[in-house]
């Protein structure tokens, strides 16, 4: 049997993650293979044409989706991504993340995301696989 973590446990992994800390990441809820997080948009985060760059948006993504696929309990690390963009993040306060695993394998895990502006409008997606590094990490 692997070990879950609960929410505050999982805050404070994203507290001691510099990157995480650095997008301002903020995990707002989480349930075995589940995670949701936002980022406020920065300036610092912005493109040339003032909305989020999308590399941001990938992190936040590729962040979040690692923390739904450790929810089982093991370590991961990032195997594949794809992402769609479909719209500009522009005229949000937040940018809104899920993550649904999809399979929890032996060894590679898959990941769904979805972000959303404020108003709940779906601007990008992503398929993530991951690869699980040790069993029952602490």
């Amino acid at each position: 049997m692997t070990k879950q973590y609960d929410i505050e446990a999982l805050k404070e992994i994203v507290a001691r993650n510099p990157f995480a800390v650095s997008i301002g990441m903020e995990l707002l809820d989480a349930a075995p293979g589940f995670a949701r997080a936002r980022i406020h948009l920065e300036p610092q985060y912005e493109n040339i044409y003032g909305g989020m760059h999308g590399g941001c948006a990938f992190s936040l993504a590729d962040t979040l989706a690692g923390i739904a696929a450790a929810t089982f309990g093991s370590r991961v690390t990032t195997l594949q991504a794809s992402v769609n963009y479909m719209r500009p993040i522009l005229d949000t306060e937040y940018l809104y993340c899920t993550a649904q695993v999809q399979r929890d394998g032996t060894k590679v895990s898959v990941v769904r995301t979805e972000l959303a502006d404020d108003s709940g409008k779906l601007l990008m997606d992503g398929s993530f696989n991951f690869f699980k590094i040790i069993e029952k990490s602490c």
